[in-house]
């Protein structure tokens, strides 16, 4: 039964709702969906390309509607990008895929807006904060899956920093790490803090941590408490599973979590 509560803990992250928006790098945006600009003082070109007449500027942030996706691409950032028809405010015109945000997130006064990297094969995540009328903060971080969705929530308990800031990978089959990363916002820095690992082969073999906030059920005031199970099947007949479970409380010191978990088991 453990191993079956599990293996359903893992799936669900894949989500029965209908809120959850997953995005992966060949994400394309819909007809009439509205979007928001990653890029800062983007040019809004009357053609697909980058020789054509300049419209106007669009502001990071800045709303548009999308109003097809065009056959002209350009590879931005290591990514083959697709130039998308726009309407921005009273203005018609094309802007690259890239630049546009994929989702957005937003707590308070804070807006996270995202796009993808990528340097050969391993694609990196760039988030940037909007809060009020600053000058925005960017994040660039590893992703160890190309299929995640984003949330944005307060300090989840942690008085030292103002937002939690959380990239939840996607699962879609047996050991694939549907695990994800936590960045953290102290009104200053945006870094990350956290990552995190949940990944099953079946009822073979199964990792999964979890990390539980001092606001989360069973959190502990002002500490991180870190949970991991690792659990293998030996023997089907006889129902021979060993487990091996691993709990600590951590702490967060303005830069990092220590102590370091993986630094102590490497």
């Amino acid at each position: 039964m453990k191993r079956l509560l599990l293996i359903i803990f893992l799936v669900s992250k894949i989500g029965f709702g209908q809120d959850t928006k997953y995005l992966y790098e060949n994400y394309e945006f819909k007809n009439g969906e509205i979007v928001y600009m990653f890029g800062n003082d983007v040019k809004l070109r009357d053609q697909p390309n980058t020789e054509s007449i300049v419209l106007s500027l669009l502001k990071i942030g800045n709303e548009v509607e999308i109003i097809e996706k065009t056959d002209n691409t350009m590879l931005f950032d290591g990514i083959e990008s697709p130039w998308y028809k726009v309407k921005a405010q009273d203005k018609i015109g094309f802007v690259l895929g890239a630049l546009i945000s994929m989702d957005k997130a937003i707590f308070s006064n804070l807006t996270y807006l995202i796009s993808l990297k990528k340097d050969g094969s391993n694609l990196f995540l760039k988030t940037r904060l909007l809060e009020n009328d600053k000058e925005y903060i960017e994040n660039i971080s590893q992703l160890l899956t190309d299929e995640f969705s984003i949330k944005a929530s307060g300090n989840k308990g942690l008085d030292s920093i103002k937002s939690v800031f959380e990239i939840d990978y996607l699962a879609e089959s047996c050991g694939v790490n549907g695990g994800g990363i936590y960045l953290f916002f102290d009104g200053n820095e945006l870094v990350k803090a956290i990552d995190y690992t949940q990944v099953a082969d079946a009822d073979l073999y199964w990792l999964v941590e979890e990390y539980i906030f001092p606001k989360d059920k069973d959190g502990k005031k002002g500490k991180i408490l870190y949970k991991k199970e690792i659990g293998e099947t030996k023997e089907y007949e006889t129902e021979w599973v060993e487990i091996k479970l691993t709990q600590r409380i951590l702490e967060w010191d303005g830069k990092q979590i220590f102590p370091n978990i993986e630094t102590e088991e490497n």
